[in-house]
């Protein structure tokens, strides 16, 4: 009965977060999806994601073209420097920043680049489209790539006691193994004391 109470608990806990984040999306919370502040991202390419309806991005201090495969997404794709850099939207919710770096070593070596996930580097349409009025969503589905067998051997749960793969996981990239959103022992603590 205990476990059925805790998984009670999580899945209250796991809608009341989703809830959370589909408000402030239907609020129009403006915000940079990709890269997260303070990546370290290998190479001299760097790719954007941001949500903005009538927003734009400046890189440096300079708008770039952006292109909008969705209503209320922007995303661009160019060539840029090592070094540090700066990106900022600008849209009617306000302006948002974040710093990243792009070289080929940390300089430290205390930082992990940021690594994309896979489909990334593929088309949008690959997880994501347009509902019938006209909203973007993730219509993907992390089943449709990643086995089942797989799943189980390395999560505690079974699919069904877990709401969504993003509680966890950042489905752009992360600089943390298995592309976690935080450490395995707070991803936990979100259902378990």
């Amino acid at each position: 009965m205990q476990g059925r109470s805790a998984e009670s608990i999580c899945r209250i806990l796991a809608a009341t977060a989703l809830a959370a984040a589909w408000a402030s999306h239907a609020a129009g919370a403006d915000s940079i999806v990709k890269p997260p502040d303070g990546a370290w991202i290998q190479g001299e390419e760097i790719e954007i994601i941001a949500k903005a309806v009538e927003g734009r991005l400046l890189v440096n201090g300079e708008a770039v073209e952006a292109e909008e495969p969705f209503p209320g997404v922007l995303h661009y794709r160019g060539p840029l420097g090592g070094g540090r850099h700066t990106i900022t939207l600008e849209s009617a919710d306000g302006s948002r920043s974040v710093a990243f770096r792009l070289a080929n070593s940390p300089g430290d070596g205390t930082v992990q680049p940021y690594i994309d996930h896979p489909p990334v580097r593929m088309d949008c349409t690959h997880c994501h489209s347009v509902s019938r009025r006209g909203r973007f969503r993730f219509s993907g589905g992390c089943e449709s790539c990643h086995a089942t067998q797989q799943f189980i051997r390395t999560h505690s749960h079974e699919q069904h006691e877990l709401s969504s793969c993003g509680m966890c996981h950042d489905a752009h990239g992360s600089s943390a193994a298995k592309l976690l959103v935080m450490d395995r022992e707070r991803a936990c603590k979100q259902c378990h004391n």
